[in-house]
């Protein structure tokens, strides 16, 4: 397994929301987390504009939104702190169908 560096300053609060909302233990939640900080999803790097969208509006100057195995995680743009993470809606990252009513 390849050695990733772990930020001790993720809060507890995501930590705690990873093993809620994952299921996992503290030390795969840990994992998980700094997987997100490396792979995760930009709002610059989504395809579709309403995943685009949905990105940008759970970010700001301060936080950012990152889309990574379908969950949404809320890092500190300064320090790259996990904040929170959430489940993704389900249409996150699916092809989009619209449909013209004529």
């Amino acid at each position: 397994m390849k050695n990733v560096m772990v930020y001790e300053n993720d809060t507890v609060h995501c930590i705690s929301r990873a093993k809620e909302r994952a299921g996992l233990s503290s030390h795969k939640a840990k994992r998980f987390i700094e997987l997100a900080r490396q792979r995760g999803i930009r709002s610059t790097d989504c395809r579709w504009s309403l995943d685009r969208k949905y990105l940008e509006e759970k970010s700001n100057e301060r936080i950012e939104a990152l889309a990574y195995n379908g969950f949404c995680f809320i890092m500190e743009r300064d320090t790259k702190k996990c904040i929170t993470m959430f489940k993704l809606p389900k249409r996150f990252g699916k092809k989009k169908t619209f449909y013209s009513s004529n």
